[in-house]
């Protein structure tokens, strides 16, 4: 929205590994998911290399696409329209899939939630 609000392009952006950086855990995952909807609190249980806050040290390619550009509003900072916001959305989404096609190794899945 707000790319489409001033007319700056979108510029599809794809991290490729960082699954692998954490250990992550689901135990009490009902009572995790019920904070967070109720108080807005993310508690996740993970941890990186000996167990600490650091990232297991695995490669992470950080793969930029091509800008999408947007159209100019007729007044700076204008709300876009919720057609114009889902028009852009969509194209976004579709160039993170490409990319990910393009620059993934084969057989990962990508999840857009």
């Amino acid at each position: 929205r707000l790319a489409l609000s001033h007319g700056s392009s979108l510029v599809p952006v794809i991290g490729i590994g960082t699954n692998e950086a954490y250990t992550t855990y689901k135990p009490l995952m009902k009572q995790r998911i019920w904070l967070q909807k109720k108080f807005g609190i993310a508690l996740p249980i993970f941890h990186g290399r000996w167990f600490t806050p650091l990232p297991h040290p695995v490669p992470i390619k950080v793969v930029l696409g091509k800008p999408i550009p947007t159209p100019n509003p007729s007044k700076p900072g204008e709300k876009p329209s919720d057609e114009l916001v889902q028009e852009y959305h969509a194209k976004y989404v579709e160039a993170i899939k490409k990319l990910h096609a393009e620059h993934a190794p084969k057989g990962t899945e990508l999840i857009i939630q």
